[in-house]
């Protein structure tokens, strides 16, 4: 245990050596300095803050989430056990219930509090890579990029996004510690590097990738290969494999575009790889997603291969910059791996994929930055500054114009459709949009749209479902809800809403069990155990309906239509005084019915 120390320490030193030594060594003015990328960063992301929700996610994981309105033993529970959109993420859940908590469901606290996290990550970025590198100039141009890069402002500006945020916040803590480790090699900071990278996975299982970055954190840091090195790393292993599977058992919007082979998949990825390579530099025309390519190919995607290899070599060859060259490239493949496991609805590359990987390409792009300044010829020097001051300027304000894109569902959907009008959900979100402001018309349309596109996008026939259910087409609505079922067969809402149809339809008894299997899916949907109850008390079973109204009243205490009908319920058992003081709590939240019940001469006075 004693010799190993000065080795590692040895190895460190030596790596540090072959660096060129850096200015901005005053430990007093690299706080100033990142004061500044602090708050130049709170600066260029602040006109999101008054952004709207967006109609993918949002509604699920925010709007509608009734669960994180209060911090309960059973909404806790519920958290810990159900994913959330597909996704094993209960940390997010949180971080909702604490926003919810001091802002009461103000849209502003939600934006807030991801900008919070996005500077909490520069200030992590710039502590690692001060500490990785020994490199303090470095380390403010990797997080200045990061902190103002456009494509990063999808992450910030994006409330489902969070899982991004929180699964690299906890991912940079875990690293940092584990470098302190590294330098003690106590056996403290390793336990506490495997929590923090615990809670990465509790956030989003795309975190998973750490302990293969951690292998890259020992090969900068001069760490040999030996036995001890990969045992270290078997808690992470062991983490990583427990989130691999829980994400394979929750993930179900996985979707097979196109009949892809997995020639096809490899393609696809270098085109996702070359995507972000390009956008790192010129990000212009961002999209919220970006159409899958239809096979046949175009020629040019069989290209990509062979230039993403020529780059790596080309890079390769700058003997001096390899180090970094290695570890820059290969904490991007490591990071963004995971997002091309699986084909998802939103697109096999988006922006926010890039969020964390990127650092590993802003690690190269500061080291070509730093040894241009430090060249004997004035003139590349001057050069580097003024191509770094440009990029700044430039970067900065593209992310103040791509927030404002993110202004609510209509900019953000209309947008992304005007860049690629091929991507079938941004329709489905802008109908969701409209729908929800009570334009059919448009909503109808978007949703004819997506399903032209893309005929088994379910959320499409929810939503002409529910328009369907809307315009009393109950035949037409229950059309779309089967199909969706049948596509879905885990969604509750689907349940729900097939439910209240076969209730408008007659049918009491399929209604109940459609409800009972949406609660079953979902123990916190209000509206299934509001509607189960008005089929409970159809079917003659007013004490059960009662049941479910109270717990559709418990989740949703203003629910008047709720009120109503368990004052109904109450009536068919005689209990006269509790079904007026319904009628009366329901009359006072704004239910017209129950007017008419209160006339009844057994309420008077």
């Amino acid at each position: 245990m004693t010799p190993a120390r000065p080795a590692v320490r040895r190895g460190a030193r030596y790596a540090a050596a072959r660096r060129p030594a850096t200015g901005t060594q005053n430990p007093s003015l690299q706080w100033q300095i990142l004061f500044l990328i602090v708050a130049g960063a709170f600066a260029v992301h602040a006109n999101g803050l008054g952004n709207g929700f967006i109609y993918f996610d949002d509604p699920e994981g925010v709007v509608d989430n009734v669960s994180i309105r209060e911090f309960s033993g059973a909404n806790i529970g519920h958290w810990f056990t159900t994913p959330l959109q597909f996704m094993y993420t209960p940390l997010v859940y949180v971080s909702y219930a604490i926003d919810f908590l001091f802002g009461h469901g103000a849209i502003g606290m939600y934006h807030f509090t991801n900008l919070i996290l996005h500077l909490a990550n520069v200030v992590l970025v710039f502590l690692l890579f001060r500490r990785l590198t020994e490199r303090a100039f470095l380390a403010c141009f990797v997080a200045t990029a990061f902190a103002i890069h456009p494509v990063n402002a999808d992450t910030v500006a994006w409330i489902s996004a969070r899982s991004n945020l929180l699964a690299t916040l906890f991912s940079l803590a875990a690293l940092l510690v584990y470098l302190r480790y590294i330098g003690s090699q106590r056996w403290q900071p390793l336990a506490w590097s495997v929590v923090l990278f615990g809670l990465a996975a509790l956030s989003k299982s795309t975190a998973v990738a750490l302990p293969l970055v951690l292998f890259l954190v020992d090969h900068v840091q001069g760490r040999r290969p030996n036995r001890r090195l990969f045992l270290e790393k078997m808690p992470f292993l062991v983490v990583a494999a427990i989130t691999v599977l829980v994400a394979l058992n929750v993930r179900q919007d996985v979707i097979p575009q196109h009949g892809y082979t997995v020639a096809d998949r490899v393609l696809l990825t270098c085109s996702a790889l070359v995507n972000h390579l390009v956008q790192a530099i010129f990000p212009f025309r961002l999209s919220l997603a970006y159409e899958y390519p239809h096979t046949p190919f175009p020629w040019y995607l069989y290209l990509l291969p062979f230039a993403l290899a020529a780059g790596t070599a080309a890079l390769l060859l700058v003997r001096r910059a390899r180090g970094i060259v290695v570890f820059g490239l290969g904490f991007f493949a490591v990071t963004i791996a995971p997002t091309q496991a699986v084909l998802l609805i939103d697109g096999y590359h988006a922006n926010r994929y890039a969020y964390l990987p990127y650092l590993g390409l802003f690690l190269i792009a500061g080291h070509f930055a730093d040894t241009a300044l430090r060249h004997p010829d004035r003139r590349l020097r001057v050069g580097a500054i003024g191509a770094t001051a440009v990029f700044v300027i430039l970067f900065a304000t593209l992310t103040v114009i791509r927030n404002t894109a993110w202004q609510n569902t209509e900019t953000i959907m209309s947008d992304a459709i005007a860049k690629e009008p091929g991507v079938a959900f941004t329709y489905n979100s802008r109908g969701i949009a409209r729908f929800r402001d009570g334009n059919h018309t448009g909503a109808t349309s978007d949703f004819e749209r997506t399903v032209a596109l893309d005929p088994d996008f379910v959320l499409a026939h929810h939503y002409l479902g529910l328009i369907k259910y809307h315009d009393r087409d109950y035949t037409g609505a229950l059309g779309e809800l089967d199909y969706e079922v049948s596509r879905l067969p885990t969604f509750p809402a689907a349940y729900s809403e097939r439910g209240k149809t076969k209730i408008a339809l007659g049918d009491y008894s399929g209604a109940y069990a459609d409800l009972s299997t949406a609660i079953a899916y979902d123990p916190q949907l209000a509206e299934a155990y509001y509607s189960r109850g008005v089929a409970g008390i159809a079917l003659g079973n007013p004490r059960g309906a009662i049941s479910d109204l109270n717990a559709a009243i418990g989740l949703i205490p203003q629910y008047a239509d709720a009120y109503y009908q368990r004052g109904v319920a109450e009536s068919r058992l005689g209990d006269t005084g509790a079904a007026c003081a319904d009628w009366n709590a329901a009359v006072s939240l704004g239910n017209p019915d129950a007017n008419r019940s209160l006339t009844d001469d057994r309420c008077a006075g």
